[in-house]
């Protein structure tokens, strides 16, 4: 079907509606899937990149302010050179985008760097349409860079807010936050890990990355934790290219996390994983390499959640009894 994001994006928050509601519930995996099933992707197109003109004085910038961090100086950084260097994560050259701006990134959370105003329009920027959603309705394209990435940046934004003195997040902001990062996790099918020249996309490590961290908030609703859970289990099923580079670990982490939160989690995810075996044993033998990726992927993670030290009894018990299904 013809589809925008903002169909998507209006489609899903229905159902996150009707979640909240008490309406939808044992059901809402089935919607969720419905929907990813009716989605189509278009070639893929080229990628804007920042010019050599453009990326000689952000590296500058950005060398100049990393060795600021580490004489530990107090910083300074203009919202106008903070847009910069947040423009630099579409680059598919890791030395500016992984190496120098995430990096930068990164280091300046830590160390405070950045203003509480400035937390908030990072957070903002990155939730931006065409950030976010750069080239998502696309197959395989140099757009994963900056979506991802943009993920991997608000996950710790929303670590810096959780962990602070003062919430920052308004409850607009946290309405935009579950809404665009439930409509990004059902419209990512790339899950390429590194990528040649490139560096990494690690698309679904983020997503772990964000996922987890959320399941620490307190301020986020349980239905909405159940709510992005559920996406991203129907978005695996569906995903046909390997997940091989250390997602199945990272996505593990983040389930284990937020089944032991509380029995609610532990019990849904019992019942999706049931489900789940019950739809591939009626798909039958795998008979091209999309579905043996699907398999494959599925194999991979419940064994890796079998391997969890902490992994509640019924679940484990579950999971040991379908071993042979997971080879």
């Amino acid at each position: 079907m013809e589809y925008t994001v903002e169909d998507v994006r209006h489609e899903l928050q229905i159902l996150r509606q009707r979640v909240h509601s008490g309406e939808l519930f044992d059901s809402l995996g089935s919607e969720v899937g419905k929907l990813i099933d009716t989605l189509d992707y278009d070639k893929a197109t080229p990628v804007v990149q920042l010019t050599h003109e453009e990326t000689e004085p952000l590296f500058i910038k950005i060398s100049d302010l990393q060795e600021e961090l580490q004489a530990d100086n107090q910083i300074l950084v203009s919202d106008q050179d903070l847009l910069l260097i947040l423009n630099g994560l579409r680059q598919t050259d890791p030395e500016l985008r992984d190496r120098g701006v995430f990096f930068l990134l990164a280091d300046g959370l830590q160390g405070g760097m950045f203003t509480d105003d400035q937390i908030i329009l990072m957070m903002r920027y990155l939730l931006q349409d065409s950030v976010i959603f750069s080239h998502i309705t696309e197959l395989d394209n140099d757009g994963v860079f900056l979506r991802s990435f943009a993920v991997f940046v608000i996950s710790m934004l929303t670590s810096v807010n959780r962990t602070g003195a003062v919430d920052l997040f308004t409850d607009d902001l946290r309405e935009t936050l579950i809404d665009q990062m439930a409509t990004y996790i059902a419209l990512e099918r790339d899950g390429r890990g590194f990528v040649g020249d490139k560096g990494w996309a690690h698309a679904f490590m983020h997503i772990g990355n964000f996922l987890d961290e959320i399941t620490s908030d307190t301020e986020t609703a349980r239905a909405d934790k159940i709510f992005l859970e559920t996406i991203l289990i129907e978005r695996l099923k569906r995903l046909d290219t390997p997940l091989i580079m250390g997602e199945n670990r990272r996505l593990a982490t983040y389930f284990v996390r937020l089944i032991n939160t509380n029995k609610l989690y532990a019990t849904y995810f019992l019942k999706q994983l049931k489900q789940w075996r019950q739809e591939l044993t009626r798909q039958g033998q795998p008979e091209d390499e999309e579905d043996w990726n699907r398999f494959y992927n599925q194999s991979r993670l419940l064994g890796t959640l079998l391997l969890r030290e902490n992994l509640p009894k019924p679940i484990y018990d579950y999971l040991n009894e379908a071993r042979n299904f997971l080879i």
